[in-house]
């Protein structure tokens, strides 16, 4: 049998595997079917991903940035729904009948219709619909993915003008959100940052410390934050203080973060100069997309986010075209360098907007 003969058997039995009908309990009456209309179908590349998505961060609490990472590259390699879950479940070194077993659980996650077949205080089963009850991206939720846009930029600035790389990329694409906020956009620098430390600081405190990644690209979220924090004090330790006292930064700590930190800031300033437009000037290679096609995410085309991220990304010099796109769907944040797009999904934003709820409630 060929490799792709072989994959191909793989992914219908994965698929087959879904029809799997678990008996009823002895003496439980059958229930009357209840007609539904569901649009998810898991033999779809995109719908899955959506799925294992959820699965993967909800329901077995993998690492969120490399749930998005993978799945944002995986998705391009796999040809069906059922090969993705393969590649996820050997990616992730979970059982697959484990994963699909998450998947089922949380494949109407997102939909609107009722739990159908399901008990309605069944505490095993997610919210149905519960993303579908945001429906307004609050301003916490704004201002974090002004960093997280920024931060996919600076991997687009990296890959496009072949910048040297002489460290992890991802916390040189923080460095370089937080130099551009507190350098370009000193107005929004104060209220982004701190909405961003704050929220990893919330994602850092889902895992218990003794779980905290060491392995991927990223560093844990609480380390993230910290760093962010430091560049930002090191800009301005008055005006910053607040971002760094969030971050749980000593006064000590605080008064170091210059030694360091300001060396960064002038390496970025430096980097950046000659990929810059003329003053005055913005690039015609550079575009933002916002998706029509719900009122959650065409909502940012009426807020500062759209003009600040359009004026960020139309200040460099592209030797092509370069796109931020705002779309529907779960999913994260990521940059794409053969579609030269930052792409945004709408679950990401009602993401920030629940930690920002629940932020201001422990407060």
């Amino acid at each position: 049998m060929t490799r792709m003969s072989t994959r191909r058997a793989l992914a219908v039995a994965a698929a087959l595997a879904f029809l799997v009908v678990t008996p009823r309990a002895q003496g439980e009456q059958p229930q009357p079917p209840q007609p539904v209309h569901c649009s998810i179908d898991l033999d779809r590349v995109g719908q899955m991903e959506d799925v294992l998505s959820n699965a993967l961060m909800l329901g077995l609490g993998r690492d969120s940035d490399r749930v998005r990472s993978f799945l944002t590259k995986a998705r391009l390699e796999c040809a069906t729904g059922p090969e993705l879950l393969l590649a996820t479940a050997a990616e992730f070194d979970i059982d697959q009948a484990e994963l699909k077993g998450e998947v089922e659980r949380y494949r109407h996650v997102n939909c609107k219709h009722g739990r159908a077949g399901m008990r309605a205080d069944d505490p095993t089963q997610p919210p149905i619909g519960g993303l579908d009850e945001v429906t307004e991206v609050s301003e916490f939720a704004k201002n974090v993915t002004l960093h997280v846009v920024l931060h996919e930029l600076g991997h687009a600035l990296i890959r496009e003008f072949d910048l040297p790389v002489l460290g992890n990329e991802e916390t040189a694409a923080d460095a370089f959100a937080t130099h551009y906020l507190v350098t370009h956009l000193p107005d929004r620098a104060l209220d982004a940052l701190r909405a961003r430390v704050d929220s990893l600081l919330f994602e850092a405190d889902e895992v218990p410390r003794d779980q905290w990644t060491v392995r991927g690209e990223h560093n844990n979220d609480a380390r993230r934050a910290y760093q962010i924090a430091a560049l930002a004090v090191a800009a301005d330790p008055v005006k910053y203080a607040v971002v760094g006292r969030a971050a749980r930064m000593s006064a000590e700590e605080m008064r170091r973060a210059a030694d360091y930190g300001t060396e960064i800031h002038r390496s970025w300033r430096r980097i950046l100069q000659p990929l810059r437009m003329p003053a005055g000037v913005l690039s015609d290679e550079a575009r933002i997309r916002v998706d029509d096609g719900g009122s959650f995410v065409s909502q940012v085309r009426s807020t500062p986010l759209l003009s600040d991220l359009e004026a960020a990304v139309r200040s460099f010099d592209w030797h092509s075209q370069v796109t931020i796109a705002f779309v529907q769907g779960e999913g994260g944040a990521a940059w794409s360098r053969r579609l030269r797009t930052v792409t945004v999904h709408g679950g990401y934003l009602r993401r920030f907007v629940r930690q920002g709820e629940a932020i201001a409630r422990a407060r």
